[in-house]
């Protein structure tokens, strides 16, 4: 898989691309230059001398729906199953660790994760165990940070 997604959008005046569909953040680019987003979205050129809408739908960082004027074109991060969506949040258990670092350490390891299950090229088993390590790995350095602090 790429990392750049191009968009089936009938009508536009040049090709509509997305970025950086593997990773956390993406970019929108049109007849291969970045456009930036105004008022909530991108503005698409037309064939007919018109624009139209492109924008961007979820909550959840690196897993947003993109719409063309209200119907949906791609999804991004779809290619992900439930397990892997749901190992991504085990570094927020480090709060319990400690809760300052805790919550910076697993912020962290959660953005690093989004990366590391979107990979196609790695093992669907390494994308399910390694942010169990990761997380356990986190865990004994909170457990030792504290224990140099205290």
């Amino acid at each position: 898989m790429d990392n750049i997604q191009k968009l089936d959008i009938d009508g536009a005046r040049d090709i509509v691309e997305v970025e950086g569909v593997l990773g956390v953040f993406y970019k929108i680019r049109v007849g291969g230059q970045v456009i930036r987003r105004a008022k909530g979205g991108w503005v698409i050129p037309m064939r007919n001398g018109t624009t139209s809408r492109l924008t961007a739908r979820g909550i959840m960082p690196g897993f947003q729906k993109l719409y063309f004027d209200d119907v949906p074109v791609y999804a991004i991060g779809a290619h992900v199953d439930t397990p892997l969506r749901i190992v991504m949040f085990l570094p927020f258990v480090l709060i319990l660790v400690n809760p300052l670092f805790g919550l910076v350490l697993g912020a962290l390891l959660y953005f690093m994760n989004i990366s590391l299950v979107k990979n196609p090229l790695m093992p669907h088993v390494l994308r399910l165990v390694l942010p169990v390590v990761n997380t356990i790995a986190g865990a004994v350095i909170l457990y030792m940070v504290r224990g140099l602090l205290s």
